[in-house]
Order: structure tokens, then sequence, then C-alpha cells
């Protein structure tokens, strides 16, 4: 079983921590800063030394912020793609780094990595699933859309870390200028709520029955309308919340409870 700490979700930080059933523990995205990932991991009685590698999906800062300041500080190694350790290397000054190419599955800490494509403006962003022979967690956010890929590579897996993004109608309505707006709508932008909450329902019917919803906009979303329009959406569908389905929205704050891949 696979352990699943999210210590930050949102618009201003990312990074969430997996832990093997060999407790080896690794990061996937490092956009907080290193207080404050020192922080989430002190109430866990962790430390950053304890940290195998890093994971990352995409160049974003709210991804990639303190990556370059940990990785060399503590000897931690860093895994992307070949064009995105590009771009972070020219974005945060990190030395050294591992690339695998385009999404090619690799082994790290006695898991197999299955990177795939999201589809988001930057210059070759992922998703990943980590499965360890018993389950299997798939990590997806910064979508854009609900991809036949993403689709592919999220069946199977017992936990679905995914975005609920933003609510449209608070978006649209919101103060953000017309550009920024048309981004977070396109299909190179991010996973509305509705649609959240319509792709955990083809998860339900593929298997899956446990989710985190993550990466909540603090401007164009709130913790009621992602668990609502969640609810009410798998609601109409005939699924029942604790029979057919769990659910757990993580904020900027992260989630103050570890979840189980089982």
């Amino acid at each position: 079983m696979l352990k699943v700490d999210v210590l930050a979700s949102g618009s201003k930080g990312n990074s969430t921590l997996i832990t093997t059933a060999e407790d080896k523990k690794l990061l996937i995205d490092c956009g907080i800063s290193a207080r404050a990932l020192t922080s989430a991991l002190m109430k866990r009685n962790l430390s950053i030394a304890q940290i195998k590698a890093i994971l990352i999906t995409h160049e974003h800062a709210d991804h990639v912020h303190s990556v370059a300041q940990i990785s060399e500080a503590y000897n931690i190694p860093v895994f992307a793609n070949a064009v995105t350790m590009s771009a972070l290397k020219r974005k945060t000054g990190l030395k050294g780094g591992y690339y695998f190419e385009d999404t090619t599955p690799f082994t790290l800490a006695g898991l197999e990595i299955r990177p795939f494509r999201t589809s988001h403006d930057a210059v070759y962003p992922v998703g990943y699933s980590l499965l360890d022979g018993d389950s299997k967690f798939t990590y997806a956010t910064d979508l854009g859309y609900f991809s036949p890929t993403v689709k592919e590579n999220v069946k199977g897996a017992d936990l679905v870390l995914i975005e609920s993004n933003h609510d449209v109608n608070m978006l649209l309505n919101g103060p953000y200028p017309r550009h920024l707006k048309e981004r977070i709508l396109s299909n190179r932008g991010h996973l509305s709520n509705l649609c959240c909450a319509e792709a955990i329902r083809e998860m339900m019917d593929a298997g899956t029955k446990k989710f985190i919803l993550g990466h909540l906009s603090e401007q164009n979303n709130t913790f009621e309308l992602a668990r609502d329009t969640t609810i009410e959406l798998l609601s109409k569908s005939g699924a029942t919340l604790n029979t057919d389905y769990v659910y757990h929205i993580a904020t900027q704050q992260g989630l103050a409870e570890t979840i189980g891949t089982k």
C-alpha cells in the first residue's frame, strides 16, 4: 500500500508526499518554500532529509518554487522529462537532476513510475502513476481537459488526485483579465469543478473509488463549491457517497490526514 500526504495543493504551491510500504518517501512537485515544506513535514514528525527523490510534473513556479534549494541542500535527486528538466534548470538554477525520455516508465524507490502527458501550457507537462505491485496511485493536476491519454493512465488506480481548479461562474465574474480567464478555460488551462466531477464519474465506472480533489483556486473556487458540485453530479448519476466512492479535498494547507491506496 502507498500512503499519500498532500502537503499543499493550490494556485500558490503544490507538493505531495508519497510513502511506500518500505517507508521510502518521494515528493511529487516542490512548489512551496523550504520553510513551508519543513513545517508541513514536521507536523508529520518527518524531515526533508528523509525524502529520497522529487518528481516534477512541469516547470511552473507553483510546482518548482524551492526544488533547486531543497535538492542542493539535502542532496535529493530530481526527476523530470528531458524537456521539462531543461526548462527547470533555466528557471531555477537546478544543478544535476535526472531526466527520462518522453513518458518512458522507470523504477524508483521500489516503485514503477509511469509518467503520462497532460494538456497544460507548460513545455512538456506530465502526471504520474505510481505502482508498487499491490496498488496504484495517480497524480493528475493542471490538466486542461480530461484527455484520452489521462483516461487511459488512470485506469486501475486505487486512488487518484485530480484537480478541481475553478468554478466557471466565479472565474467569469471575477477580477482576472480576459486573457487569463481564457487561458484557464482553454484545453491547456485547468479543470473546472464540473469537469472534475464528470471525470470522477468516468473513473468510477472504470473501478476507482477513492479520490482527492486538489489544486483549488483561492480566487475562483471554494471548498464548498468543489464539494457540492462533485456530490451533486455523482448523486444524479446514482452514486452514493461512502458506498460507491470516497473523496477528500486538499487545499493550500494540504490535507490533515494520510490517505492510503487501500
